[in-house]
């Protein structure tokens, strides 16, 4: 586990700073809109019939789907090391992953942290981030060394926070973690504004008689 250390992060948020950001990796913002909007419309579709945990897991996956198939038409490829989904461009040298982020994700002054603990693979990722394996290559613990070569590139992060009624995003390059596993600091973060999506980007599965407020009763899909 990488333990925190207090670092300079440059964030990214006006939106010409934004869009030249974006332009290093040549991924059009639109993009990240689309996958970040993508799971919010799958949380939204979740119902009081599916698992407790449908609505998250589904907001992620698709999101993923989304982020990952727009990636590819680019030339990007995807890998997925023990379980972790990547989208690699290699002459870009950059991967990037998608993961759920808690409620301070996307705000310029927040510390944002992800929701879920993340393992061995995101030390190794965080120790490529920050250099360590051309510093101290013999120091790094062994469950890092075993994934230095499986983290070839610097790894960025797309977080997305989702909830009833908001939708927020960066992407970040984490660089430590906590001591219950979340990644919790990062170098550079790129915010990402997302607007809620249009009526008709909205599925048709939510329930009629789901408690949503004045403005999911405007997006509530027709039947």
């Amino acid at each position: 586990m990488t333990v925190p250390q207090q670092s300079v992060c440059r964030v990214y948020h006006k939106p010409l700073d934004v869009r030249n950001a974006l332009t290093e990796f040549n991924i059009p913002k639109s993009y990240i809109v689309d996958a970040a909007q993508a799971g919010f419309v799958e949380r939204l579709n979740a119902t009081v019939h599916d698992p407790v945990t449908a609505a998250g897991t589904d907001a992620w996956r698709y999101a993923v789907r989304s982020f990952r198939s727009a990636l590819d038409e680019l030339g990007w490829r995807q890998d997925d090391p023990k379980n972790l989904p990547l989208s690699i461009n290699d002459e870009l040298r950059v991967s990037v992953t998608v993961s759920s982020g808690d409620r301070d994700t996307g705000k310029v002054y927040g510390k944002p942290k992800t929701k879920n603990p993340k393992g061995a693979l995101f030390d190794a990722a965080i120790a490529r981030n920050t250099r360590q394996p051309d510093l101290f290559p013999d120091l790094l613990p062994e469950a890092i060394r075993e994934f230095s070569n499986t983290v070839s590139y610097k790894t960025w992060v797309l977080l997305i926070f989702i909830s009833e009624t908001e939708i927020r995003a960066e992407l970040s390059l984490p660089s430590s973690m906590d001591h219950a596993d979340r990644l919790c600091e990062w170098s550079e973060r790129i915010i990402i504004d997302v607007p809620l999506p249009d009526e008709e980007k909205v599925h048709d599965d939510v329930n009629d008689d789901d408690d949503k407020d004045d403005f999911l009763d405007k997006i509530r899909p027709k039947f």
